[in-house]
């Protein structure tokens, strides 16, 4: 945690970070919609019936979704291997996997895939199974999609050795859709679209985050800073953060630990999250925001050149 953030939850009394920018399995925000589709994907995995599809656009949950059902899985005889570099292709890609399964590469890619094979077969015989996730597979080759297609023909006869999640952005299913790949998209058993929070998850989702950082009964934001937030965030969790985090920030300067429509409207232009423009007769007071950001951020500059040089 860098000293800035770490000031900021002291002085407000929090435990953890509310909003973090990265994925925050621990502090899951369950949905009907959700569990059912959670429920669903463990089952096939379980069930050995090989690919799983999840999409959603940029800042919807796929990261977060994925470690959840990781940590679901986990303790239930499941190996993974958990891919984030899909810039690898091809037989650095293979390898990369291996890596992960804790196997060494060979210099050619027919000797690693009867590696992986007896591996896998090893860990079938021990009741064991072997998942591979694939983070952002909307970057991957046609010729890296075959290569999975091919990794996916590893069977017992019934059974598939070797289950892959391919995690992406929309864009992943066009790439799914072209003709030459019709293989391998006839082999997904399961597709989970990642969908916007609707205005009342978007409220009662901040209100969980509050609550299990410390926050609860302390920080709450009033309904038209709901509204407005469910406005300029859409409801994807990212943008939630963006704002809610930059919020927290202006609930120094308040005296009631309240957060209303203007300090809400303010951290989502900061955020890049409301356009600029629309700022344009809103009154905001942001000032003491601003204040304690570059006062803060100044701090931080004047510690690393004391000390970071040394």
């Amino acid at each position: 945690m860098n000293p800035l953030a770490g000031n900021v939850l002291s002085q407000l009394g929090l435990t953890r970070p509310p909003f973090p920018p990265t994925p925050d399995a621990q502090c899951y925000f369950h949905t009907p919609a959700l569990e059912r589709e959670l429920a669903e994907v463990t089952h096939c995995l379980r069930e050995r019936k090989g690919f799983v599809l999840l999409t959603g656009e940029v800042g919807m949950g796929k990261s977060t979704f994925v470690r959840h059902l990781l940590d679901t899985l986990e303790g239930g005889g499941v190996t993974v291997s958990l891919v984030f570099n899909t810039f690898l292709q091809g037989s650095a890609l293979l390898t990369a996997v291996l890596r992960d399964f804790g196997l060494e590469s060979a210099t050619d890619m027919a000797t690693d895939i009867d590696t992986l094979n007896r591996f896998l077969v090893r860990r079938w015989n021990e009741m064991a199974i072997c998942v591979l996730v694939i983070d952002d597979a909307q970057n991957l080759a046609v010729e890296s999609l075959e290569l999975l297609r091919l990794l996916s023909n590893l069977e017992t006869g019934q059974e598939k050795l070797l289950q892959v999640v391919l995690c992406g952005q929309p864009e992943l299913r066009t790439l799914l859709a072209r003709d030459d790949i019709r293989q391998l998209a006839t082999r997904i058993v399961k597709h989970v679209v990642l969908e916007p929070l609707d205005a009342e998850q978007t409220r009662r989702y901040v209100d969980y985050r509050l609550a299990t950082a410390g926050a609860a009964g302390r920080i709450s934001l009033d309904s038209a800073a709901h509204k407005a937030l469910y406005e300029d965030s859409r409801g994807n969790p990212r943008r939630i953060h963006l704002v809610m985090d930059r919020c927290l920030y202006g609930v120094l300067a308040a005296t009631n630990g309240g957060i209303d429509v203007r300090l809400l409207r303010a951290a989502a232009a900061e955020a890049g999250v409301l356009p600029l423009k629309r700022r344009r007769g809103i009154d905001v007071t942001w000032e003491p925001f601003v204040a304690i950001t570059m006062s803060a951020l100044l701090a931080v500059i004047l510690a690393w050149a004391l000390f970071g040089r040394t």
